[in-house]
């Protein structure tokens, strides 16, 4: 019995230490985490630009977009054209001004018209990079990131071994008319229960961006099947027609293509991508490609999600679990909540302990006034 008792507290003291000694960087990590899985639709709320005019499902001419892009911006070196998968998205077109400056341009899905353009500096760069980073360089930010990782699993065991008969406490509900200590110990406890899975997520691809960093990349997409057709790149002749064939092309070669992104080469020998989703489940719209040379337009190579490799596959699930945006604005809204669950659980727990500092303090007060 004593040495059960005796594991008990040393369980209860890695949980509590854990949770104060990181409480601070822990909270910062997880309330911004929290609030990058919906920082696109805070960014949309914010600018009426990033809003379709026509909600749509598809966009309805890419072409018709990249001659809106080269009207407005002719001079401007295109990235990327994409859109998100909900039909209230304008399509965003990610460009380098010729003065250097990084931009985001949007059209109209339907008409393919200009809306407006905002700055590459927004809500949700703000909190991808401090959550993911710290706002520190990649190779430094991300493994003291990632890293908390560990003491979050140990967290988390240790939670469980205190908790006696935890199956009980699924639907116990805080004891709010009792003192501070004793709800915000009850609310701990059922936030850790019911977010305990999630945070065993996250904790897990959090692991799996630490391996990433260290060295362990999944292998990278395959290259074009064919030679390209020509010497250097001429983006110039691209035309909005050409892109319309090369996106009809796509789907033909891939059935079932929601084209969600066409990529622009940026070097003489790089092609055209046309990216999107397919069947495969947990891959991001770059797992399906289908590749071209601008110039002719010409197809190159394809390649699905389901022919990627297992490591490729791991690398691909490991953003759509983390932040949740696998099933659309659905699992993103319970994402959030599940991320404010464990932000609430650093909270309280610190709450838990300071409280607990207090009354051994006043009792060893009480005891030491009589000498």
């Amino acid at each position: 019995m004593k040495r059960t008792q005796q594991g008990d507290r040393t369980w209860f003291l890695i949980h509590s230490w854990i949770g104060l000694k990181l409480s601070v960087l822990m909270s910062f990590v997880l309330i911004t985490g929290t609030f990058a899985v919906i920082s696109y639709e805070i960014d949309w709320l914010l600018n009426p630009e990033m809003r379709a005019a026509t909600p749509v499902s598809e966009v309805a001419s890419w072409g018709k977009v990249y001659e809106s892009l080269q009207t407005e911006y002719p001079r401007a070196t295109i990235a990327s054209i994409g859109r998100q998968e909900d039909p209230w998205w304008a399509v965003e077109a990610s460009v380098l001004t010729p003065w250097g400056e990084l931009g985001r341009l949007w059209f109209d899905p339907d008409s393919g018209a200009f809306q407006g353009a905002t700055g590459w500096v927004n809500v949700q760069r703000f909190f991808r990079t401090t959550h993911r980073h710290l706002m520190l360089p990649t190779q430094i930010g991300i493994p003291i990131v990632a890293s908390l990782a560990f003491p979050l699993l140990l967290s988390l065991l240790a939670g469980f071994l205190v908790y006696k008969k935890f199956w009980r406490g699924f639907f116990r509900w805080p004891r709010f008319a009792k003192p501070v200590r004793i709800w915000s110990g009850d609310l701990h406890r059922l936030l850790g229960l019911w977010s305990s899975w999630f945070l065993l997520l996250i904790a897990l691809t959090s692991v799996w961006y630490l391996v990433e960093v260290l060295g362990g990349n999944a292998p990278p997409f395959p290259e074009a099947a064919a030679p390209m057709a020509r010497d250097s790149a001429v983006p110039q002749t691209l035309t909005g027609s050409r892109i319309d064939a090369m996106v009809a092309d796509a789907q033909a070669a891939l059935p079932g293509l929601s084209v969600r992104r066409i990529v622009f080469p940026q070097r003489p020998e790089g092609a055209l991508l046309i990216q999107g989703d397919l069947s495969a489940v947990l891959v991001r719209p770059r797992a399906n490609s289908v590749a071209y040379d601008p110039s002719t337009g010409s197809r190159l190579g394809a390649y699905r999600g389901e022919a990627l490799g297992i490591h490729q596959r791991i690398s691909e699930m490991a953003d759509p679990l983390h932040f949740g945006y696998f099933g659309g604005l659905g699992t993103k809204i319970l994402w959030f909540l599940l991320g404010f669950a464990m932000s609430a659980l650093s909270i309280t727990g610190c709450v838990i302990y300071s409280k607990r500092l207090v009354k051994h303090h006043g009792r060893r007060g009480a005891t030491a006034a009589p000498a």
